[in-house]
C-alpha cells in the first residue's frame, strides 16, 4: 500500500519562491554578478525620433559594481517631428540630394517630371470633362483639378525624386546650415531643372501619341496654356512666388510627419492650394504648355519660355530661398544665432 506523504510549510514555500524567481527573470532577464540592469527610458523629447533618448536612473539595480546592461525602453510613437526637427531633416535632405552623382540627380529628375505629367493629365482629363458644370460654377473645375493634382508630389516625395522647386529650398537650407556648398546648389538647380523639362516634356509627347489630348482634355490643356503665357512678367513672377512658398510647404509638413497618411495630408492641402487659385508652378507648367502646345494652342517656344518659364522659376526660386530657406533658418538654424 503506497504511503501518501504530506508537503511540509517549508517545500510549499520553497517551490512558489521559485515560481515567482522564474517568473521575474523571463520578464526582466538575467542580471550576472558583477552587473547592474537599467531600463532605457523613452526620449524626454516630445516630438520625435531625431536624437539620442536621454537616459533616467534606473529603478531595478541588481550588483552596483561593474558594467551597467541597458534593457530597451518603451518605443517612441509620437507621429509628427517638431518644426526644428523639420527643418533640420529637410537641410540634411538637401545636402544629401545636392551632393548625388550628377546621373543619379537626373534620374531622379526626369523621372519626377513623369509624374508631375501623370498628375497634370489626370486633372486635365477629368476636370476638362466635366461638361456644363465647368462654365456654370468655374470654381468647381478650378477645385476638381486642384484635389487630383496632389498626387505627382505624393509621388515624388515618397519616391526619393527631385523637383527644382523644392530644391530651391531644401539645398539653400543645407548651404546655409554649412552642409553643401554654392556649387552643390547650382549643380543642383541646373541638372534638376534640366531633368524636369525633359520628363514633362517627354511626357507630354507621349500623352499626345497615345491620344489622350482630345475632346474636354485637349480643350483645357489649350486654354490653359493661352491663360499662362498672357501674364505679365511681374504677375507671373508674383504668382510664381505664392505658389512655391505653399509647395515648399508641403515639402516641410510631408517631412514632418512619420506616416504615409501623414504625409498624404500635409502634401494635400497646401498643393491643391495654390492649384485652385492658378498660381504658377514651373516644373507643372513644362508639361500643361508643352501639352497645350501639343494640343492646338497658338503659342510658340518662345513665348513660352519669355512669357512663363523665366519669370515662374525666378519667382519660385525667390520663395524657396527667401520665404522658406532663410526664415526657416532664422528661426530655427544659423541665421538666427
Amino acid at each position: 500500500m503506497a504511503t501518501v506523504r504530506r508537503s511540509s510549510p517549508g517545500l510549499v514555500a520553497a517551490v512558489l519562491g521559485s515560481a515567482v524567481a522564474a517568473l521575474l527573470f523571463a520578464h526582466n532577464a538575467f542580471v550576472p554578478t558583477g552587473s547592474r540592469l537599467q531600463i532605457a527610458a523613452p526620449s524626454l523629447k516630445p516630438w520625435g525620433f531625431r536624437g539620442a533618448p536621454i537616459a533616467r536612473k534606473s529603478a531595478i539595480v541588481g550588483v552596483a559594481a561593474g558594467p551597467t546592461s541597458v534593457v530597451a525602453g518603451p518605443t517612441d510613437v509620437v507621429m509628427v517631428r517638431s518644426p526644428a526637427e523639420t527643418y533640420m531633416a529637410l537641410a540634411d535632405k538637401g545636402a544629401a540630394n545636392s551632393q548625388k552623382p550628377i546621373m543619379k540627380i537626373f534620374h531622379q529628375s526626369f523621372v519626377s517630371g513623369c509624374y508631375v505629367g501623370f498628375a497634370g493629365l489626370l486633372s486635365l482629363s477629368i476636370a476638362g470633362n466635366i461638361g456644363p458644370a465647368a462654365a456654370a460654377a468655374p470654381g468647381l473645375q478650378k477645385m476638381v483639378f486642384g484635389a487630383l493634382f496632389p498626387v505627382n508630389l505624393l509621388l515624388i516625395l515618397n519616391s526619393g525624386g527631385q523637383l527644382f522647386t523644392g530644391n530651391t529650398a531644401t539645398v539653400p537650407m543645407a548651404v546655409l546650415e554649412g552642409k553643401a556648398t554654392m556649387g552643390d546648389l547650382a549643380r543642383s538647380w541646373i541638372v534638376s531643372i534640366l531633368g524636369n523639362i525633359l520628363g514633362c516634356g517627354a511626357f507630354a509627347a507621349a500623352a499626345l501619341y497615345a491620344g489622350f489630348l482630345v475632346g474636354g482634355t485637349q480643350q483645357l490643356a489649350i486654354t490653359t496654356t493661352m491663360a499662362k503665357t498672357s501674364m505679365s512678367f511681374g504677375q507671373a513672377f508674383v504668382k510664381a512666388v505664392m505658389c512655391n512658398w505653399m509647395v515648399c510647404m508641403a515639402v516641410f509638413l510631408s517631412e514632418a510627419a512619420r506616416d504615409l497618411g501623414g504625409k498624404m495630408v500635409g502634401i494635400w492641402f497646401p498643393i491643391s492650394a495654390f492649384v485652385a487659385m492658378s498660381m504658377e508652378h514651373s516644373v507643372a507648367n513644362m508639361f500643361l504648355i508643352p501639352a497645350g502646345i501639343m494640343a492646338g494652342a497658338n503659342v510658340s517656344v518662345a513665348q513660352m519660355i519669355l512669357k512663363n518659364w523665366i519669370p515662374v522659376c525666378l519667382g519660385n526660386a525667390f520663395a524657396g530661398v527667401v520665404c522658406v530657406a532663410m526664415s526657416y533658418s532664422y528661426a530655427f538654424g544659423k541665421l538666427g544665432q
